[in-house]
């Protein structure tokens, strides 16, 4: 894939591999993530995709390669099936300003201007008359927006999102979308989707995930979403779709 040569990296992974106990996870993984990018990341199930969400933010160490991250990267992460106790009183406020807690020998810490922040995120994602409910008390969509803003509190520059639409409905899932196009103005985004739409309409570019990678640029000239109309298709499938579009051209 053709890289602009004013693009300032962020992360590189080189010659990335990882093995869990002696089952190869991922391997020989290069890709190189640039500032203002949004991957879509896509692919099948047990291919690696969330393996490789945990590596790039730390969680995880590769077994072998380098993964190279900017001096200045702050990364803002909302995990696949984040847990939520919806019986637990907590407030929708309270959970946002939990993206401020860092580890330390007292249990962590709030800077002063943190419930001033966690309320602008709030506003940020259309929720500051929700702040004081209860998460039990908030819809699925309200609950996932309410993660996601906990993750911007830190005010990263890269937001990585492991399937944050997951068991969302279709409207929902539409403004998470929106409210993530308006959010990449000013940060990388990398997500993980099972879902079409943000191929279409969102995302950039999109790497496949299926032990290896492969990474596309979305084509703005292929009419992509009229050629699908009413149709399932699946990632795998659509790829081929662009590669025919493209007149089968590598990238």
């Amino acid at each position: 894939m053709a890289q602009n040569k004013n693009d300032k990296k962020i992360i590189e992974c080189k010659n990335v591999k990882f093995y869990f106990t002696k089952e190869r996870i991922l391997y020989n993984v290069d890709w190189t993530i640039c500032e203002g990018d949004f991957w879509a990341i896509i692919g099948p199930n047990g291919g690696g995709k969330s393996t490789l969400a945990r590596l790039l933010v730390g969680l995880l160490k590769p077994t072998s390669g380098e993964i190279i991250k900017n001096k200045d990267l702050c990364i803002g992460y909302v995990p696949q099936n984040t847990f939520l106790n919806r019986h637990f009183p907590i407030t929708a406020l309270e959970v946002v300003m939990m993206g401020f807690l860092k580890p330390n020998f007292f249990g962590g810490f709030l800077p002063k201007n943190a419930k001033k922040i966690a309320m602008e995120r709030l506003e940020q994602f259309h929720l500051e008359s929700f702040a004081h409910k209860k998460v039990g008390e908030l819809s699925g969509g309200q609950r996932q927006r309410v993660l996601i803003a906990r993750a911007l509190c830190g005010n990263p520059n890269l937001l990585v999102l492991d399937e944050p639409t997951a068991s969302i409905d279709q409207k929902n899932q539409k403004e998470i979308y929106d409210l993530l196009r308006q959010i990449n103005q000013e940060k990388t985004i990398l997500m993980i989707s099972h879902d079409v739409s943000v191929l279409l309409g969102y995302a950039k570019k999109v790497l496949y995930v299926n032990k290896e990678v492969t990474t596309h640029n979305l084509p703005s000239d292929a009419n992509v979403s009229s050629s699908i109309g009413d149709k399932h298709f699946c990632e795998v499938e659509l790829m081929g779709l662009w590669h025919s579009n493209r007149g089968g051209k590598n990238e």
